[in-house]
């Protein structure tokens, strides 16, 4: 039997995909024809060229081979099969791993969706590329939008996937300029896997075409508006009431943005600016990927959720809340209300944090007058308390 391997072949002068050592072509699954128009039998081919693996030595994972270079291992050759799977096509190492999502072939659906994002990007006037390799990322977007501003990834996620992969994926492609926008047709109640990421979900449709045709695919989840609103406004990130500002029970009577699912405000603002898809009555894919790589939508991490907003309210929501955009792009959570304690310190005592004196407060805040209904004589104030002018909780106490 044939030995193609010889110990040659170098990952650094090659791709991410798999090479077919009988021929030396690199195989990328995720490109029409797999990278090769000019080889139309070449699936047939390599289905029918057996044996394969450690036996065959034919088909090696060049992606596992850049990854050893790179931590400083030796190069050694990933032996790899073709087989025809549950699911479809796909290349199954022989050492045990799961197959990198760059090797694993796309559903018509997952092809929809990028077809839909770069025909949105293309009309917005960006010059698009499919599958196109970053070096500083390792990676190869779905969609890469360069615009006159920013240069935007866009990740299409058909099926759930681990967050922590999400997550490396997100900070991979960060880490090299991109503004990464991930786009799911799962439905709002099923894309908790990527709520660490700046991600957009639509409906699922019941025919892959639909994602070509429809006019407007409207966006459920990942997105908000805001409302100016008064201190002590039901606060949907926190769901409480509290300051966003000073994080106390009792308003300081100014006004703040709050996260809406009302996008009034932000339609009469959007009526006369010059887009290509229009604002409609609700939020719609196309308007909000123009947006994206205009700059005119900004992500911004709420608690463990990233939402985009509009780039006018981002700045004020940033100057209120803290966070910016680095953090929402990292990936991470920030863990803002845990104490900074090691693990070994769990049972010894905690120093008292320094904190202002808010006994005043508290102790003006204790009893409600109980001369407005509905009332709770001598107890704790209620949120009713706040249109009371006698109440300490009242919303214009200090207004001028």
């Amino acid at each position: 039997m044939t030995r193609y391997f010889r110990g040659d072949v170098d990952p650094g002068g090659w791709n991410d995909g798999i090479l077919y050592l009988p021929a030396m072509l690199e195989i990328q699954p995720r490109l029409p024809q797999w990278g090769h128009p000019g080889e139309p039998g070449l699936r047939d081919r390599i289905a029918n060229d057996r044996p394969q693996g450690i036996g065959g030595q034919k088909l090696i994972c060049l992606l596992c081979m850049r990854i050893r270079a790179k931590k400083g291992g030796d190069p050694e050759p990933v032996w790899m099969t073709f087989v025809e799977g549950r699911h479809g096509p796909m290349f199954r190492h022989e050492d045990g791993r799961s197959p990198h999502a760059e090797h694993q072939p796309e559903t018509d659906t997952h092809k929809a969706l990028k077809e839909r994002k770069a025909r949105t990007f293309t009309t917005a006037g960006a010059e698009v590329e499919l599958e196109v390799w970053r070096p500083r990322a390792r990676r190869r977007p779905d969609v890469l939008a360069v615009g006159p501003e920013l240069t935007v990834a866009g990740e299409i996620q058909h099926s759930v996937e681990r967050p922590r992969v999400i997550q490396n994926r997100q900070r991979s492609l960060s880490k090299a300029g991109d503004r990464v926008v991930w786009t799911t047709d799962r439905g709002a109640d099923g894309v908790a896997f990527l709520y660490t990421v700046p991600h957009l979900s639509i409906p699922a449709m019941a025919d892959y075409r639909q994602y070509l045709s429809q006019e407007h695919l409207e966006v459920g989840a990942g997105a908000l508006g805001t409302e100016e609103q008064l201190c002590g406004w039901d606060d949907m990130w926190t769901q409480s009431m509290r300051c966003p500002v000073t994080r106390k029970r009792i308003p300081c009577g100014k006004k703040h943005l709050y996260p809406s699912q009302n996008i009034h405000a932000y339609q009469r603002r959007a009526d006369g600016v010059d887009a290509r898809f229009p604002c409609g009555p609700r939020l719609h894919l196309d308007h909000l990927l123009e947006g994206i790589l205009r700059g005119a939508w900004l992500p911004y991490q709420a608690r463990a959720r990233v939402f985009w907003l509009p780039a006018a309210d981002h700045e004020r929501i940033v100057e209120e809340r803290g966070g910016g955009v680095e953090q929402a792009e990292s990936g991470t959570v920030a863990r803002r209300d845990r104490t900074g304690r090691r693990t070994c310190e769990n049972g010894a005592p905690m120093a008292p944090a320094e904190t202002e004196d808010v006994t005043a407060e508290v102790e003006v805040a204790a009893v409600c007058c109980g001369e407005r209904l509905p009332s709770n004589p001598g107890g704790t104030p209620l949120p009713a308390c706040q249109l009371c002018p006698k109440s300490p909780t009242y919303y214009g106490r200090n207004r001028p």
